[in-house]
């Protein structure tokens, strides 16, 4: 376990702390450092994937735990009402991460 872990943080040599591998990609390629609140979501559920193509960067962790209530509500066999409302998380559109901010 604490190999996985180890895998997945990495220092900033600059203050110290200590940053979260996906959270760095995905600054990274925003060319931005994530505001506040920002929350990055792996598309496939593999929390060890860092690919870019992997990462959907969120507005809130409230909207990021709707999302995954209702992608767990439709594994149970429970469809979405509005299925519309899923579509970046689901075809992810071609682009930059930066176009693809998914918010509430």
């Amino acid at each position: 376990m604490s190999k996985r872990k180890k895998y997945l943080k990495v220092r900033n040599k600059q203050t110290g702390a200590v940053d979260l591998t996906h959270r760095r990609v995905a600054a990274a390629l925003l060319g931005r450092s994530l505001l506040p609140g920002e929350i990055v979501h792996h598309l496939d559920g593999d929390s060890t994937n860092n690919a870019p193509e992997n990462l959907l960067v969120l507005s809130s962790q409230r909207f990021h735990a709707h999302i995954e209530h209702v992608l767990r509500q439709e594994r149970r066999g429970q469809m979405h009402l509005f299925p519309e409302m899923l579509r970046s998380v689901r075809h992810r559109p071609r682009g930059t991460l930066f176009e693809n901010i998914a918010l509430e």
